[in-house]
């Protein structure tokens, strides 16, 4: 494991974490003493997929088409369409 001072932390930060980003893992020291460990951050989980919600109609209705749709049908009662 590499070591680093905070004082060279402190000048090339940018440069130190973009080290670390790329998988090198530095102990920290404050006067010959290790005061931090910096490791690389763990891949964030993906997330999931929205589901096909036109697939799940299809399913559950089949082939047939329900249009105009409610929300237009609603629209369309009250006058706003």
């Amino acid at each position: 494991m590499e070591t680093i001072s905070v004082r060279d932390l402190q000048k090339n930060l940018k440069h130190t974490l973009a080290r670390v980003q790329r998988g090198t893992t530095l102990r920290v020291m404050r006067r010959r003493q290790a005061v931090a460990e910096l490791i690389p951050a763990r891949p964030s989980v993906a997330h999931k997929p929205w589901p096909d919600l036109r697939a799940r109609a299809e399913r559950v209705l089949g082939k047939r088409v329900v249009a105009p749709g409610a929300a237009w049908q609603i629209l369309a009662d009250r006058g706003d369409r």
